[in-house]
This record gives structure tokens, C-alpha cells and sequence, in this order.
């Protein structure tokens, strides 16, 4: 397998990361369960890109430039603002320093995926806004059943639901670029 970084696998790795984890949140439009999910699932179908990507650039950057990157497309679209454009930034510079560290994309990849959460942590944190953005896109049916969500029990059921789908994707990603 040719291991060589180059400009366009780069960048076309880059945006195969954004598409994977972006569209992982359309499941969202299914059950509030499932928007609250959606980060895992990112973290997930993220993992193959962020693999291939992380075999052939071994300095630092390659998280924070995955979380900016995915952050500053979603702030362009709207869906965040700059404090959760921090946030995932922030998880994607994190992860860089755990991987030069430590030197293992299994304790990597999953800090970066944490980044994911940015999208939603108003769900937590603005509650009320978040649940009125809700019924006036979903309906208040969905709100209503979004608002039994709000506990922090939640909050570590999705972090840590992340984290597990980060490493599966991982443990997957590894099998399939094996055999490429």
C-alpha cells in the first residue's frame, strides 16, 4: 500500500471525513434517541478517513485539521456558532496532543470524535432555546420528546456512546485498509 501523503488524497480524505460524520446526523430527522446518537455514528463512519489519513501523516495537525475543517464548513452552513466551533476545534487539538503522546490512534481518534458532540451540547446546556429550535423545526411532538433528554445521564450516555463507536470504527477501518 503506497503510504505516501499527497495534496489530493489529502484533501479528498478530509472532506470524505466531513461527509461521514455529517451525514450521520441526518438519522436525527428519525427520533430524538437517534439526534442524540448522531455523534456516534459520525464518530463511526469518521474512522475510515481518519485511519487512512493518520497512516501517512505522523506529525501533529492531523486532528485539529480535521476538526477545523469539519467546524468551519458546519459555521459556514450555520449549524454552529463560534464558542461550539471552539469546542470541536478544540477536541481536534487535543487529540493531536494525545497522539504525539502516546502515540496510538485508539486513544487519538476518540478524543477528536468528542469533537462531534459540538453540534448538540446546546441540548444540555441552552435547554430551553434548544428545545424551542426543536418544535420549530420538528414539530412539538419531537421537542417534547427531546426534552426527556436533557439530563446528564444523557450527556454520558452520548459521550461515552461516542467514544465506543470511535474505537469499533477504528478496530473496522484497520480490517478494511488492511486488505486494500
Amino acid at each position: 500500500m503506497d503510504k505516501r501523503l499527497t495534496f489530493f488524497g489529502t484533501a479528498g480524505f478530509v472532506v470524505l471525513y466531513f461527509v461521514a460524520v455529517f451525514a450521520a446526523e441526518f438519522i436525527g430527522f428519525a427520533h430524538p434517541v437517534c439526534w442524540m446518537l448522531a455523534p456516534a455514528l459520525g464518530a463511526l463512519l469518521g474512522a475510515l478517513p481518519y485511519r487512512w489519513l493518520s497512516q501517512r501523516w505522523h506529525g501533529f495537525g492531523l486532528g485539529t485539521v480535521l476538526a477545523t475543517v469539519f467546524g468551519l464548513l458546519m459555521l459556514a452552513m450555520g449549524e454552529l456558532d463560534l464558542l461550539r466551533l471552539a469546542i470541536c476545534t478544540g477536541c481536534g487539538l487535543l487529540s493531536d496532543m494525545v497522539r504525539i503522546a502516546i502515540k496510538k490512534d485508539c486513544w487519538a481518534y476518540p478524543v477528536l470524535a468528542l469533537g462531534n458532540i459540538a453540534e448538540i451540547i446546546y441540548l444540555w446546556t441552552r435547554k430551553e432555546w434548544y428545545l424551542q429550535g426543536a418544535a420549530d423545526e420538528m414539530g412539538q411532538a419531537y421537542a417534547d420528546a427531546m426534552a426527556s433528554l436533557q439530563s446528564t445521564l444523557w450527556l454520558v450516555v452520548a459521550l461515552v456512546a461516542i467514544m465506543l463507536a470511535a474505537e469499533c470504527g477504528l478496530w473496522i477501518a484497520k480490517k478494511v485498509l488492511t486488505k486494500v
